[in-house]
């Protein structure tokens, strides 16, 4: 039977890698320098941009260092997370931040939510790319190899 399985070698692809942590550390630069609207209003908004000015690089330096499928699921989470909360503040007004109710075009804020699907498809990409079938070599050909050698 041939079942399909995350690659461990698309995983530890250097330029995914590469470009899946740039894209988590401009989102926590993003964030970090948006925190300041913030800070005016809720300690639960204040407390998510902290989080994840902190957490996305911290995610991006771990998959750079640790190409594994706990690291990839790592940068998807958090970058889904914030994907889903700009669209939350945006489609319903949320206590403390009512004034980004329908403002969808904020330049840094669409900026992040791009960078931010982008690397949750990348994520995906990783966990999910099907392992190359290289080790299955049919037997005629297996067969013709050994002739040749012999």
């Amino acid at each position: 039977m041939n079942f399909i399985r995350s690659s461990p070698r698309w995983r530890a692809d250097p330029a995914l890698r590469a470009v899946t942590a740039t894209g988590l550390m401009t989102v926590g630069v993003i964030h970090a320098l948006e925190i300041q609207g913030p800070l005016s209003g809720a300690a639960w908004l204040t407390i998510g941009f902290a989080l994840l000015a902190g957490v996305a690089p911290l995610a991006g330096i771990w998959l750079l260092i640790q190409p594994s499928a706990a690291s990839w699921t790592l940068a998807g989470l958090v970058s889904l997370s914030a994907a889903l909360g700009y669209v939350l503040t945006r489609a319903i007004a949320v206590p403390g931040d009512l004034g980004d109710r329908g403002n969808w075009l904020e330049p840094l804020g669409l900026a992040a939510l791009i960078i931010e699907w982008i690397v949750v498809i990348l994520t995906s990409l990783a966990l999910s790319r099907p392992q190359a079938s290289a080790e299955r070599v049919p037997a005629s050909i297996g067969a013709e190899n050994q002739e040749t050698s012999a």
